[in-house]
């Protein structure tokens, strides 16, 4: 009779183990490259790449485009606007998020290292067919753009410094309910390059 969880322990031991090697090939394969990748330069019309820690996370599913050329970023109007370029089969969760432990999409900048809050406007999720106890789930599909909106002091700051580096935090979810871990999608965008000529 005691057989049978000893072998069901051993069997999750087992599992611990390897879950705890996965993690330390992909923290030791990450450290060649002094741990994560660098944000690549953005341009107006191409996809950004995310940082990759080796393990399937929600960077396989969505890139980041950026909308509008530049205008976009410090033109007429002063707007940042990145699209989601999401797989299709899959969405990412609104901001807000439907429920408390859900994970939110999340933009966040900073220039020379400092935090910048800047507002944010995201866009209305679309109730999906996925349904937590009595709440539908609201998300974003591919194609959903979230619009930065630097005052003019902000605006100011972002074309002397010439850059602003930011992140997109992210979960993917199939439309069956998989959902990937959370993964933060880097852009750094080169403002002097983008100012309309």
């Amino acid at each position: 009779m005691t057989t049978r969880p000893k072998v069901l322990l051993t069997g999750v031991a087992v599992f611990l183990i390897a879950i705890t090697a996965v993690f330390v090939l992909t923290d030791t394969d990450s450290g060649n490259g002094g741990g994560q990748a660098q944000p690549e330069q953005a341009s107006s019309d191409a996809q950004v790449p995310a940082a990759r820690t080796g393990l399937a996370d929600s960077s396989d599913k969505v890139r980041l485009n950026l909308a509008e050329g530049g205008k976009a970023l410090v033109g007429e109007t002063g707007e940042i606007v990145l699209t989601l370029d999401i797989e299709p089969g899959w969405h990412v969760n609104a901001n807000p998020a439907s429920m408390e432990f859900l994970i939110p999409t999340v933009a966040s900048s900073s220039v020379n290292g400092q935090s910048l809050d800047i507002p944010t406007q995201y866009p209305r999720g679309r109730v999906s067919d996925i349904t937590l106890g009595d709440t539908a789930l609201e998300v974003y599909d591919d194609g959903a753009s979230i619009r930065l909106l630097p005052d003019e002091k902000q605006t100011t700051a972002l074309k002397e410094a010439g850059k602003l580096d930011m992140t997109v935090r992210v979960q993917a979810c199939s439309d069956e309910g998989v959902c990937l871990a959370p993964a933060d999608l880097p852009v750094a965008l080169n403002l002097d390059d983008t100012e309309p000529k």
